[in-house]
């Protein structure tokens, strides 16, 4: 938690926010991100998004609008909820207020948050970038996309075995039916190809899993 502490930190001072509503803030955000269900949507998947943020931020138009995108683009987080991404947004637009950033700023994240819902492609550069960063997941090596599988399992513990294969099952089909899982060439060209067999792979895992 203190590396998200400082990293918090050097954010809002770049930004020259309130700095005791900057507290309070941060203490909402790691409250939230370590929440008990968060099997891969807690802080090591936070930690996960700024260490890809760091490798091409210089690419961004505005690095720090897109890391304070990061920090909140799951902050409300409930398993099977379709409204998690609308709930984060406005939770990142209500911290904005608080730390007295302007509303324009306000409004590009809410944008830039509604994007990993992953439904539709960004419209600008920062947008692909953020999107590609929440997806990175996706084109680990095959050990590592199955431990986020078996995260992502976990969180949805409640549901049967039957119900999550068919909801990971349409999940597969969306992302393989794109042109590219990825928006960004940087991310096209590191981690495409693996992506797209992760996916392959564990949809045919899924399908003899329901058998």
């Amino acid at each position: 938690m203190a590396q998200l502490a400082g990293r918090w930190q050097a954010l809002t001072l770049r930004l020259g926010v309130n700095n005791q509503a900057g507290k309070a803030i941060l203490q909402v955000l790691l409250d939230s991100y370590q929440q008990y269900f968060r099997q891969y949507h807690g802080s090591s998947h936070l930690l996960d998004c700024f260490r890809h943020l760091d490798e091409i931020k210089p690419q961004l138009v505005q690095p720090e609008l897109v890391e304070y995108g990061l920090w909140f683009h799951d902050i409300v987080c409930v398993p099977g909820a379709t409204s998690n991404e609308i709930l984060s947004a406005a939770a990142a637009r209500y911290a904005a207020a608080e730390l007295g950033l302007p509303a324009q700023f306000s409004r590009q994240a809410v944008q830039l948050i509604l994007l990993t819902a992953h439904r539709r492609p960004a419209g600008d550069r920062d947008g692909a970038y953020l999107a590609d960063i929440d997806l990175a997941v996706l084109g680990r090596d095959w050990p590592g996309f199955l431990a986020y599988e078996r995260q992502i399992r976990a969180e949805y513990s409640y549901l049967p075995a039957a119900a999550y294969c068919q909801g990971r099952q349409q999940v597969i089909k969306q992302l393989l039916q794109r042109d590219a899982i990825y928006q960004t060439q940087y991310f096209r060209e590191r981690y495409e190809q693996a992506a797209q067999g992760n996916l392959v792979a564990l949809s045919e895992q899924l399908i003899i899993s329901s058998r």
